[in-house]
């Protein structure tokens, strides 16, 4: 009589083969990126060409966060070897109070996702705007004020800052290694 055997043996998914696998390390993690008024009225910022060639494999979606904790989902857009930030950038632009002049420096975490640090145009960090985040995920009419108080806030850095001239054809984007 034959007798059956189990056999120990895994079988797994290529769907769970390619989720067990670690993410490579990127040779490059690190980037700056002036606001231009490009940036501004095309409501997009473009990701370094350097960085998407040799950084990190970025999904649909990524994750911006801040040093106060503030994460944002923004959808990126790829046109021919161009990537952009795109949906949810300009919401993010707009609760930071970003124009032209601040300086973004970017460095990435892993899994499509980053963290973000601010800086004016005098060079110096923001004070991150944890009320002008609420009152734009807020229907409520009664954050007008907060929101009046941080953009005078910000009129202020302004006048005692200097602008920078006009920038270049890459949107004043600057890479780091």
């Amino acid at each position: 009589m034959p007798t059956t055997r189990r056999s120990s043996a895994r079988i797994t998914s290529a769907a769970t083969q390619r989720r067990l696998k670690p993410e490579p390390e990127p040779a490059v993690k690190k980037f700056i990126n002036i606001i231009s008024l490009s940036t501004i009225k095309k409501k997009m910022m473009k990701i370094p060409a350097r960085f998407v060639r040799l950084g990190p494999k970025l999904s649909d979606i990524v994750t911006i966060e801040t040093p106060v904790g503030f994460k944002c989902s923004i959808r990126i857009k790829r046109v021919g070897n161009e990537v952009w930030f795109e949906n949810g950038w300009s919401e993010f632009a707009k609760a930071h109070s970003l124009s032209e002049g601040h300086l973004l420096f970017f460095h990435y975490k892993g899994n499509s996702s980053f963290g973000v640090i601010i800086f004016n145009i005098s060079a110096s960090e923001i004070i991150y705007p944890l009320d002008k985040v609420h009152v734009i995920e807020s229907d409520d009419d009664d954050d007008d004020d907060n929101e009046q108080m941080v953009d005078v806030m910000v009129m202020e850095d302004v006048e005692e800052g200097f602008g920078f001239g006009s920038s270049d054809g890459d949107g004043g984007v600057i890479e780091l290694d």
